[in-house]
């Protein structure tokens, strides 16, 4: 069970570091592109806060049952 959580930290982290470097590359991107066709770009970031959102949720949850 130990390395269950190891691994949901993992996770976790891990997506919060994606979820910022997609925010990061769709603001580029937008500059760059003077805020045209960039909407793909933000919605796969809000992809990635999501993904994030809900592992950290699901996490704070199961630790409290325990």
């Amino acid at each position: 069970m130990d390395s269950i959580k190891k691994w949901n930290s993992r996770l976790e982290k891990f997506w919060l570091v994606v979820a910022v470097l997609s925010t990061i590359a769709a603001l580029i991107f937008a500059f760059i592109d003077e805020f045209s066709g960039v909407e793909v770009y933000f919605l796969l970031s809000l992809m990635a806060w999501g993904i994030y959102l809900i592992r950290r949720g699901l996490s704070k949850k199961f630790s409290n049952n325990d």
